[in-house]
C-alpha cells in the first residue's frame, strides 16, 4: 500500500459491507496510534461512504474476507 493516502471514513450502511465482494477485515493504526478493527474496502469508488469526518489512517494490515471463504 505504499504510495497510497489511506483515509478512515464512516459508513452509511454497514450491513450492506457484509456481504460485498470487495471487503476485507483489517487492523488499522490511526494518527494517535491506537488500532482498530476495521473494514477495508477495494473498491475505492463506493457509494456507500460518507466522506464528512474523514481521518488518515498510519498503516493498514489486512486480514481477510469478512466471510472467511478466502481468509489465509
Amino acid at each position: 500500500m505504499t504510495g497510497r493516502e489511506l483515509k478512515v471514513v464512516k459508513l452509511v450502511e454497514p450491513e450492506l459491507c457484509m456481504n460485498c465482494r470487495f471487503a476485507d477485515l483489517a487492523s488499522v493504526e490511526m494518527a494517535d496510534g491506537k488500532v482498530q478493527r476495521m473494514l477495508y474496502c477495494r473498491r475505492l469508488d463506493c457509494d456507500n461512504w460518507d466522506y464528512s469526518s474523514a481521518e488518515a489512517a498510519k498503516r493498514v494490515e489486512i486480514s481477510g474476507d469478512i466471510d472467511g471463504e478466502n481468509a489465509a
